[in-house]
């Protein structure tokens, strides 16, 4: 897209800067996952417009010229004048998460848990997941208010492990309405993930949409499995729980394969995790078609705990 004759009016307007991760941890590469970190990057590629003295996100482009030349005259209004305050507290904040690099101390993290900085905080919010998941589990719910989708993934993977009923109103909130994300349906299904330990009955019809959701999207499955295990870790629950998966049985399709595949595989989880709730055992059909998903909601519908 950039050698283009289109773009030329945008040429002297940004200053172009490409940043590539390559996952190796070596020193670059941890420079660029700052630079990711600080824009609220989790999935690549990416054409953002960022304001150089605050290093906020002002713009995205879209990914044809027209989108972008739109998007940059937009974010040119919307830059702070030029000051080197700016780079002078990017470069100190880079200083401190190099030090939390260097010495990943719980004392260092705590202290750094409360940084201006997303990318120092994240820092120390790994050393923390790590060394006093506790400690990050009874602050959650104030810890997923962060607007950077990397540091609640983080606080949700926390969470997922050690659990903390404290916080499901907070998860609950990210399910239903993941804000300030970038990669919403990923946070939403980390939060969903969460919940399966964090959750409770009230959780039921906040999860209950999803489970009927795309069979292509693994949100629907990991929603599924949530559910039922709401359901196992609180038995009050088991009706409602069972007739939300009942509910969740897809729609069966023909045509495409990969559509077929993971139609059926959406079904099993379902039929899986009614096993699960119910204590039951059923067959699972060798082919899954209108007549065979109406036979297995009969035979769950009669295991109604």
């Amino acid at each position: 897209m950039l050698p283009s004759a289109q773009l030329k009016p945008a040429y002297e307007q940004v200053v172009w800067m490409y940043v590539y991760r390559d996952f190796s941890n070596n020193e670059s590469d941890v420079k660029a996952e700052r630079v990711s970190l600080r824009l609220g990057v989790t999935s690549w590629p990416q054409l953002l417009l960022v304001d150089p003295v605050t290093v906020d996100v002002i713009g995205s482009t879209g990914r044809t010229a027209p989108s972008f030349l739109r998007a940059a005259t937009a974010a040119a209004a919307k830059v702070k004048p030029k000051s080197p305050a700016g780079a002078d507290r990017i470069r100190a904040a880079d200083r401190r998460a190099a030090q939390l690099e260097k010495d990943p101390s719980t004392e260092l993290a705590r202290q750094f848990l409360e940084d201006e900085d997303v990318v120092v905080r994240y820092r120390a919010l790994r050393v923390l997941a790590q060394k006093s998941p506790e400690l990050v589990a009874r602050r959650a719910a104030a810890l997923l208010q962060t607007p950077n989708d990397s540091f609640r993934y983080e606080v949700c993977d926390v969470l997922a492990k050690s659990g903390g009923a404290d916080a499901r109103e907070s998860l609950e909130s990210l399910v239903k309405n993941p804000r300030n994300s970038k990669n919403p349906n990923v946070l939403r299904s980390r939060a969903v993930t969460a919940l399966a330990t964090c959750g409770g009955p009230e959780s039921i019809d906040v999860l209950a949409p999803f489970t009927r959701g795309s069979p292509l999207n693994m949100l629907t499955r990991t929603t599924v499995a949530t559910v039922a295990q709401i359901g196992t870790r609180h038995p009050e629950s088991k009706p409602r729980v069972h007739r939300v998966l009942l509910d969740a049985f897809p729609q069966p399709v023909k045509s495409p394969a990969v559509q077929v595949r993971y139609t059926t595989a959406l079904a099993q989880s379902v039929h899986d995790s009614l096993k699960q709730v119910t204590k039951k055992t059923a067959p699972f059909p060798r082919v899954y078609d209108a007549a065979s998903r109406r036979q297995l909601i009969e035979r769950w519908r009669q295991t109604e705990p």
